[in-house]
């Protein structure tokens, strides 16, 4: 199960929660120097710190829990650029054939720009067989032949599963896109948890979906007083638009 930063947060949040719910050992950490800053201008290098003051490189992490027989990749990066994103993908390909994983599963957010109250879950798999036992826990999402559909390390570890006999499947929560959503993680953690049988409490979520929510209104009250500020500056509105998009 991969979940990285992206789209709403959505995949990091469900990952984040798989490992707070169920006995995990890390098995590995993955660095590489793709892994730059990522509320940075591309291609800055740097080292993360903790609270207690000491820095390290930037890694993504790698997790087992030998109850469901699970492993879970979770992290910050993705990469910088085409080439190193088909990389990444190989190595973690390459790790799952080595150990023989079955099904690959990555979890994102699926941006509408708009409001989601109740997100739903939608699915992309890397075979017809599939449809039949995915379906009834997430709508199939299709679309034209030949037209992007899953960007990020999310679509392309499902497109290289498939192609190393591995099956792959992208679960994706429908969220607003520019804030952080667990709403949307939690009904992509429902899904995945319904498909493979497993057992955790989802509440957690909810309680961090509160949270989140208090969150994101200070920060519109914030964007409305800036606004408000600029337009009494005679600001013309399209330069708002800066400010929150």
């Amino acid at each position: 199960v991969e979940g990285l930063l992206g789209v709403g947060h959505v995949g990091l949040l469900s990952a984040n929660h798989l490992l707070r719910e169920l006995d995990f050992e890390e098995v590995g950490k993955v660095y590489s120097p793709h892994f730059s800053e990522p509320f940075q201008p591309k291609d800055t290098p740097g080292v993360v710190y903790s609270e207690k003051g000491t820095a390290k490189l930037h890694y993504n992490e790698l997790f087992y829990n030998p109850e469901n027989d699970l492993f879970v990749y979770k992290g910050l990066y993705q990469g910088d650029y085409c080439e190193f994103f088909y990389k990444h993908a190989n190595l973690m390909i390459g790790f799952c054939n080595d150990l023989g994983v079955g099904r690959v599963y990555t979890l994102g957010g699926l941006g509408t720009g708009s409001e989601v109250e109740e997100p739903n879950t939608r699915a992309i798999v890397t075979s017809e067989e599939r449809v039949a036992r995915i379906g009834p826990h997430a709508e199939i999402q299709r679309g034209k032949e030949n037209r992007p559909g899953v960007t990020g390390l999310s679509g392309i570890l499902i497109g290289m599963a498939e192609k190393n006999g591995i099956e792959g499947v992208s679960l994706q929560g429908e969220t607003h896109g520019s804030y952080p959503d667990a709403k949307a993680a939690k009904t992509v953690l429902d899904s995945l948890c319904e498909i493979e049988n497993i057992e955790i409490d989802l509440s957690g979520l909810d309680e961090k979906a509160e949270e989140l929510e208090k969150k994101k209104a200070e920060f519109k009250r914030k964007m409305k007083a800036i606004r408000g500020r600029v337009r009494g500056r005679g600001g013309e509105e399209r330069g708002d638009r800066r400010y929150v998009g």
